[in-house]
């Protein structure tokens, strides 16, 4: 008799599953670039610029981050 059933297919990476803030935070920490789903654009993210924390903006310019209450409480973080 065949065996029938088909091969798992692969999880979907966690980094695409909405995060909260600190879960992001971990990310940034490793290198990553941050997004929040609510910014829209994908120019618009959250990375470490050396020792600081830095928004990359559609303007290709980058700013310093300075953190909201709406970005400690926000739970759509995901990694690009």
């Amino acid at each position: 008799m065949e065996n029938t059933t088909s091969p798992k297919k692969e999880e979907t990476t966690s980094d695409q599953t909405p995060m909260n803030f600190p879960q992001a935070m971990e990310k940034v920490i490793e290198g990553k670039k941050i997004h929040k789903i609510e910014w829209k654009d994908k120019e618009f993210y959250g990375f470490l610029n050396g020792e600081f924390l830095s928004l990359h903006k559609p303007d290709g310019r980058n700013y310093k981050w300075i953190i909201s209450d709406g970005d400690l409480n926000g739970d759509d973080y995901i990694v690009l």
